[in-house]
């Protein structure tokens, strides 16, 4: 298999590789050599992953990039692959780059896409042109959501499709002891310091609770904006801005919390999709309360709190809950960990494997008129 994902630049992010390969896959790995992620730029590190390529990128957005097309012209001309996986979304120029050099160098290996996009849109060309093209195409598909596969049918796909959820290693995100919350709840969030993910939402929560404290990990171009709002509700000594957190500190990161808020804010442009942060903190023993919104009440699922999106009060009472309900801390803890094996990287990989076998005889004919 020849996978490509320019998010494999994360080390951990490639356990899933991993894992495919203890499952027996004759797998290579094109990454970034260098991308944006949770607010900062993160460099490749090999880690011993000898299966990894890391290739140069130019352009930062994750759908207008291209790869350095000249390694991608020498794996492809190898006539070992079975299966080509796209983890890129269908309409992006990565796609349309290395299905083009496909076409010249392997024709007929058979290859899958991917896609995360669960707001049906209708991009301009040429962009709807090469989503088309691909979808038409495309021997399997893997999406983090239900609704994301159903856009994908909409649009054309009918190859094999499986729901793949994002990862996590529950081994390294293990919980600690961790003592039930009384008198102070400490409130944590991870994830860029952007508007729609809703931080601003959180700080407005704690202000209307003096029991609360904040805890935000990470960076971007919402903090000066957020640092002034912090002090503007009088709460800046109970909102600690710790920025960027590397990914290795990742797991202690959750362990200092009480619960994990992720408040985001759907857009007419964007939904959450996924919302990594959950599993990672479930697994790591850390209840959530999330945003009913996107992708979050399918991953949340009964096992943490939702509430609208927008509404700080709501979030204040969500989060009042942990320290005036008895045993609801609890409950949650447990009931996420026991959770978390669905998401574990030896799961998804298992399921991407089947995927691979059932894609692998290849390129799925056109349907009459396409």
């Amino acid at each position: 298999m020849l996978r490509i994902s320019h998010s494999g630049v994360v080390t951990a992010w490639r356990e899933r590789e991993r894992q495919l390969r203890k499952n027996g896959a004759d797998l290579t790995l094109v990454a970034a050599t260098s991308w944006e992620e949770g607010g900062s730029m993160v460099d490749f590190v090999p880690a011993g992953d000898e299966f990894a390529v890391p290739v140069r990128t130019v352009g930062r957005h994750p759908n207008a990039f291209l790869y350095d097309p000249r390694p991608l012209w020498r794996l492809l001309g190898s006539d070992r692959w079975d299966v080509i996986d796209l983890h890129e979304e269908p309409f992006g120029l990565a796609v349309a780059e290395v299905l083009f050099l496909r076409r010249l160098r392997a024709p007929s290996v058979p290859f899958v896409v991917s896609s995360a996009q669960n707001i049906e849109k209708r991009y301009p060309p040429p962009f709807r042109w090469f989503e088309s093209w691909a979808l038409r195409r495309a021997s399997g598909a893997y999406t983090c959501s239900a609704e994301a596969g159903a856009i994908l049918r909409r649009k054309g796909f009918g190859g094999e499709l499986v729901q793949l959820p994002l990862g996590v290693d529950v081994e390294r995100f293990r919980p600690a002891d961790h003592a039930t919350p009384s008198g102070t709840l400490r409130v944590g969030f991870v994830g860029r310091l952007i508007p729609h993910k809703g931080v601003d939402v959180l700080l407005n929560a704690v202000s209307l609770d003096d029991r609360f404290e904040a805890e935000v990990f990470g960076a971007g171009p919402e903090e000066d904006r957020l640092v002034a709002l912090a002090n503007g509700l009088g709460i800046r000594d109970r909102v600690t801005f710790h920025g960027y957190v590397d990914e290795e500190k990742i797991p202690d990161t959750y362990r200092q919390f009480d619960v994990l808020a992720v408040p985001s804010v759907p857009t007419s442009g964007w939904i959450e999709q996924f919302g990594r942060v959950v599993v990672e903190a479930q697994a790591a023993g850390i209840p959530v309360v999330a945003s009913s919104s996107g992708a979050l009440p399918d991953v949340v699922g009964d096992v943490g709190l939702l509430v609208p999106p927008t509404d700080p009060q709501a979030l204040r009472s969500a989060l009042s809950r942990f320290l005036d309900e008895p045993g609801l801390w609890e409950r949650l803890r447990t009931a996420g960990l026991a959770g978390a094996d669905r998401y574990s990287w030896r799961s998804v990989a298992e399921a991407q494997m089947a995927l691979y076998r059932a894609s692998s005889n290849g390129p799925r004919p056109l349907a009459p008129g396409r």
